[in-house]
């Protein structure tokens, strides 16, 4: 009886979701989620994304990406959302959405853009998965995993462990499945919204090459510098010239065109592209080299030779190369009057520190010191430095990807928190960001007489011919408007 009673409740809790209309589709959807609910968790996660990335301080440009999405929206299947489009500061290859209408782009794919059109083309895609309701149906497909595992537990005794285990593989099975044919689905949509807004649908394929590209340039890269690539994340295993389905897709988009109108728009784009902030950001800080200068905090510091250091908005990642040792800077405010050493203890909570002993780093306070962290795969020894500077506590810790290797890197973390100091007047200079600057070429101008001028410190003619859409070995043409990096 007790069973019955739990398995009517979980069919009275699908019901009372009951099916959906798919707004592309017209087909019924299983779906878990109200559009207000979509809408409402939309509005919530659209906060914790300004507070990671941060907005891209241009309102000249968020308002020429706004009307470019609001004129995609208008033509879409849910056309009554109020879409609002955000470029971050984030110098990631990435675009996403959120549910209910919140599309965010980074200026560092719109800085690998070349017009208005690609730019419409990377809109579209996410204005489809929107549109689609792809992010509810994943999340209507884990609930009814979760569901599936709780029935499968209470009609089948003992099935709190291999049986929960077996369902939760399908589920994310599941999930995984959603993958290839949402991409393509938002691919198709896209397409559909460009014709409809007269841009030619063929640029859907021509920001998707651009975007290959970069995922092939990234890859050798991270290979060479021992390093895991960062890789959009919509992009399919095929290249688009190759990928008869995706080609299909896009030419059935041909039939929504309203006008014969193919508006590309790349010389409204490339001004918009003048003085872009390329690569780092000075509010995340600034990498050159080995060396990291952050002015706006006040302070810099160098990393070990050859370690790849990955800026992230929260954080300093350092990896030696092949990954086999991991350093990571954080920071914190500082609210009590309390010295290093009890920071790690009180704040970082390490009550088991060895090997440890107070420094003081170019005038700042600090401690350091050995504590045992439980991970995931074990017990890790793991070396911890606070340096207290400017009223915050910047947190330094160092792993060896080897279980008892810290050792072996020990002298690696200690040399890199020794190299805290304040930023003097000459490195401010370095602190400087890089921009993109646009320019007409003349007829002997080629990628490899440009990159010997560039402050690109590696891969710089690879990188202007990605930022240019002409990897991996086009040229340009007289008369042609280029991005450079100043």
């Amino acid at each position: 009886m007790r069973q019955l009673i739990y398995i009517i409740l979980v069919i009275t809790l699908l019901a009372s979701f009951g099916c959906a209309v798919n707004p592309v589709t017209g087909q019924q959807d299983l779906v878990l989620m109200s559009e207000q609910d979509e809408i409402a968790l939309g509005r919530k996660s659209h906060q914790q994304v300004l507070q990671q990335y941060g907005v891209y301080d241009d309102p000249e440009l968020q308002s020429y990406v706004q009307k470019v999405g609001e004129r995609l929206a208008a033509n879409s299947h849910r056309n009554n959302l109020i879409y609002r489009f955000t470029v971050l500061d984030s110098k990631e290859v990435n675009a996403f959405a959120l549910p209910g209408g919140y599309i965010y782009i980074t200026r560092g794919l719109m800085s690998y853009l070349n017009s208005e059109a690609e730019l419409a083309a990377v809109v579209g895609h996410e204005i489809g998965h929107v549109t689609a309701r792809h992010s509810v149906r994943q999340y209507s497909a884990a609930q009814l995993a979760n569901i599936g595992a709780t029935l499968g537990a209470i009609l089948i005794p003992g099935m709190n462990s291999a049986g929960n285990q077996l369902v939760q593989i399908f589920g994310t099975a599941l999930l995984r499945g959603y993958g290839r044919e949402h991409e393509l689905e938002a691919d198709q949509l896209g397409a559909e919204y460009l014709a409809r807004t007269d841009y030619n649908p063929q640029a859907m394929l021509d920001v998707i090459r651009v975007l290959k590209n970069q995922e092939l340039f990234e890859t050798q890269a991270a290979r060479a510098e021992g390093r895991e690539p960062n890789i959009y994340h919509g992009l399919f295993s095929t290249h688009p010239d190759s990928d008869a389905r995706l080609q299909e897709v896009i030419a059935h988009a041909d039939k929504y065109r309203n006008t014969p109108s193919n508006f590309i728009g790349r010389e409204i784009y490339m001004d918009k592209m003048n003085g872009l902030v390329f690569g780092d950001s000075p509010e995340q800080g600034i990498v050159r080299g080995r060396n990291f200068y952050h002015e706006k905090l006040g302070f810099a510091m160098q990393m070990p030779h050859g370690w790849n250091i990955m800026n992230h908005p929260d954080r300093l990642a350092i990896s030696a190369p092949n990954g086999v040792a991991l350093m990571q800077l954080g920071m914190e405010d500082i609210n009590e009057r309390i010295s290093p050493r009890e920071f790690m203890e009180t704040r970082l909570g390490l009550q088991h520190l060895t090997n440890d002993a107070p420094l003081n780093i170019h005038g700042s306070d600090a401690h350091t010191g050995l504590a045992p962290v439980n991970t995931s795969d074990g017990k890790r020894t793991w070396r911890f430095t606070v340096i207290y500077f400017n009223n915050q506590a910047y947190i330094l810790v160092g792993v060896a990807k080897d279980p008892g290797g810290t050792a072996e890197f020990d002298s690696y973390f200690l040399e890199t928190a020794q190299s805290f100091h304040a930023i003097t007047s000459n490195e401010r200079i370095l602190a400087k960001p890089l921009r993109l600057k646009t320019i007409e070429v003349g007829s002997d101008t080629t990628f490899a007489a440009l990159a010997q001028s560039s402050p690109l410190e590696t891969y710089s003619e690879e990188k202007l011919r990605l930022l240019n859409g002409m990897f991996p070995n086009g040229e340009p043409q007289a008369g042609m408007l280029l991005k450079v990096v100043e």
